[in-house]
Order: C-alpha cells, then structure tokens, then sequence
C-alpha cells in the first residue's frame, strides 16, 4: 500500500529557472509546487545553466544540476558520425541522471522518480532503488513528420529508439492527451489502454482574466516562429482579416526559427506581410519572460494557436486561463482541451482561409468573445487547475506503487500490461 506522504523525485533536463522556457520546464516547475503543496516531499534533478550551481531551492524545492560529460555540439558536422553527436550525448546525460540518482537517495530514499520521455532520460533508472514512471510529451518519432530533414541535423531513428526503450522499461506512463497515447501505444507495442490520462496543470491564479487591460482589436499568437507551430498559417490569414478591421494588430509573440532552406522564419513572414502593405498592422516581439506573456495574453482581443500538431500546449493552456476567446486548429491532443462554439473555435489545420473567418466572426461580436472566453476559463478551472492535475497525479502514483507492491509480494516482474482504463 502507497504511503499517503511520498517522496518524489522529478527528473527532466529543463526545469526553470536556469533551463527552463518549454512546455516540459512549466510542467514539471508546476507539478513540483502542486505535489509540495499536496504535502509530498519533492525533490529535481536537471541539467545545468550557464549560471547553474550543483543544489539551489527554487520556490522550497531542492534542485539538484547536471553537469553532463557531452560531445561539443559542433562535431555534428562531421561526417556520419556526426549525426549521433545528440544520440551519444543523450546516453552520457542519462547516465549522469542514474548516478546523481543514486547519491540523491543516499540522503533519503525515494518512493517514486517520474521521468520525462524526451531524450530518454529514464533508460539507466536503477529499479531496484524504486518505481520510476514516464510522463508523455512528445516523443521524437511523433515529430519527425512535421520537420524537413535539414532542420533535423541528427539521426532521429537512433534518438527515437532509445526513447522507446526508456518509455517501455518504466513501471507506469501517463500522457496528458488521449490523442498521444493513442500515437504511441502501437509504435511503442504496447496495449491501447496502457497509459493513464493525466492533464498538464496550469496555475489558474497567476494566469487569470484582468478585462482592464483587453485592448480590443489585437489578434495574439504566441510560440516559436515555425511550420510546425503554424506561424505561416496565421501570416496569411492576416491579409484577409486586416482590411475587414481597419484597427485591428496582429501579434508574433515567440522566438524566431530558421526554415529547411536555413533562413530566418521572421524575415520570411516580415517580407510576406510588409509586400502586402501591413508592417504597420503587425508586431513582431521575440521571445520574452514569463510576465510579458500574461500581460499579452490579458490584453489581446483574441489568441490564436495554429500548430499543425500539439500534444497539451501551454499556449493554449494560458489562454484559457486568461479567459480568452481561442481560435485553434483541430489537430491532434487539442481538439480534446476545447469545445467548438462553447470555449473556442476549431479551423482546419493550415487552412488561412478557413482562419481569417474564424478571426473574423470574433472580431465582428463581443458578445461572442465573451461567451468563448468564459467557457475556456471555466474548462481550464474544472480540467487543468493545478489542485485537479496535482490530484490525478498523485492518484497515478498511488497506483503505480500498489501495483509494485503486490508485484514484488509474488515475487515477479512487473510488465506493461497493468494498464488502467
């Protein structure tokens, strides 16, 4: 029987501050709080920042930095060779992961480790020391489709195998969309109910509505500056929109990225609009810290997220929190998170056209955008809160440890096929 306090390690390589900014950082950053504040001892183990010490406490947390023996990155350009630059260096880090694993249990054993799945960091975990689980995100094979070959530099097959690996060794998986799990059970060979569904959690008081700072016409996307995130898509839904409102703005907000060709995906979509004439309707602003992203989600009009493949997106996430109204393609683990007409409105996947209606139809009726709004607020309370997410994790920890248990009793190894419906 699972103790009712555990003590829980959470392995991933980014963990904010020193390296943290993805979807996988916020998720481990929020779990770690929800699981303290639940009342579970929890501790990090993450790689190092440039400005990194090897133990800090980050929020009441011990985090504990990586420094990983790596090849340098520049020798991916040697020949052959070169391109499993990555995968020798995802084999050193997780080796590296095991041992600070083991010195971190000296001080206090663990009653579970979760992993994340990228990278494979849990292909070394020590079984015997306890039960490790993996949190799904987005395995490299599940990817790879939606990149050109060159802006892969590295043998994905090796890295998308070793992933595989570290996934089907753990003692439980969960993913926060069912969509994922359904992509990774038959490539992975593994029972269509084997992974538990558990959301990734949002902070619904930091990231909250404030009607004060809606300035009205502005149009938000926020993430990198790619295909995969559809970038490209909402560049040419603004030409059709734009004449439509004569104040409207459209905003990049998110880090630029180089294309297959290896040109700046900004400049690109800079050209496209400034030869349609709208520089002006159009801000590009980077990247930028945490704070900057609330206050842009709480002063946009509407928010817009593209991608052509989302697992459980963080911009989506906050955008719902916020309470804004989403237009949002109809891709994969997304369509699970909205209800069309009721908390957003679906398009079709790179279809600009289909977009700019959608754009349109909110810009046209407040009352629309208020009704949108709402219902996304209220879905992110009732589904994705931290307390909700903190509580289904917990309850998948509980189980995993159950199951070892009585597995351990009988004296046998414990297979994949534990599953829970």
């Amino acid at each position: 029987m699972a103790p009712s306090e555990m003590n829980i390690v959470l392995i991933t390589r980014f963990y904010p501050p020193d390296t943290g900014g993805g979807g996988i950082a916020a998720y481990a950053s929020y779990m770690a709080k929800g699981l303290k504040a639940a009342g579970h001892q929890v501790r990090v183990i993450s790689a190092m920042g440039a400005q990194s010490r090897h133990r800090t406490i980050v929020d009441g947390i011990e985090v504990y930095r990586i420094k990983p023996l790596a090849i340098p990155y520049r020798f991916h350009r040697l020949p052959v060779v070169g391109r499993y630059v990555r995968f020798i260096n995802d084999i050193l880090y997780a080796w590296e992961v095991r041992q600070q694993l083991l010195r971190v249990a000296k001080e206090q054993r663990p009653d579970i480790a979760e992993y994340a799945d990228i990278d494979a960091e849990a292909i070394f975990h020590p079984s015997h020391l306890c039960p490790a689980v993996v949190k799904l995100h987005t395995p490299h094979f599940v990817l790879r489709p939606f990149y050109a070959e060159r802006e892969l530099p590295y043998d994905t097959n090796s890295v998308a195998w070793i992933e595989k690996k570290a996934v089907r060794k753990a003692s439980g998986i969960s993913s926060p969309s069912r969509s994922l799990a359904e992509i990774v059970a038959p490539e992975y060979n593994l029972p269509s109910t084997y992974c538990e569904y558990v959301p990734n959690p949002i902070d619904t008081e930091s990231f909250s509505p404030s009607p004060a700072l809606d300035q009205g016409d502005t149009v938000l996307y926020v993430g990198r500056l790619e295909r995969l995130k559809g970038a490209d898509t909402f560049a040419q839904a603004i030409p059709v929109v734009a004449p439509q409102f004569p104040h409207s703005k459209f905003v990049f907000l998110g880090a630029d990225r180089y294309g297959p060709d290896g040109t700046s995906q900004q400049a690109a979509l800079e050209t496209f609009l400034r030869k349609r004439g709208l520089t002006d309707k159009v801000k590009f602003q980077g990247h930028a810290p945490p704070e900057v992203f609330l206050d842009s989600y709480r002063q946009a009009a509407i928010v817009v997220v593209p991608s052509r493949y989302e697992n459980c997106p963080y911009t989506l996430l906050e955008a719902m929190a916020c309470g804004k109204p989403i237009v949002v393609s109809r891709a994969y683990g997304m369509e699970e998170m909205l209800v069309d007409g009721e908390s957003g409105l679906f398009f079709r996947p790179g279809d600009a056209t289909d977009l700019a209606e959608k754009i349109s139809r909110l810009l046209e009726s407040k009352s629309l955008r208020q009704h949108l709004g709402a219902g996304a607020r209220r879905a992110a309370l009732e589904r994705y809160a931290l307390p909700v997410a903190t509580e289904l994790t917990i309850s998948f920890y509980h189980s995993v440890l159950s199951s070892s248990t009585k597995d351990a009793a009988v004296g046998s190894n414990r297979s994949l096929s534990w599953t829970r419906s």
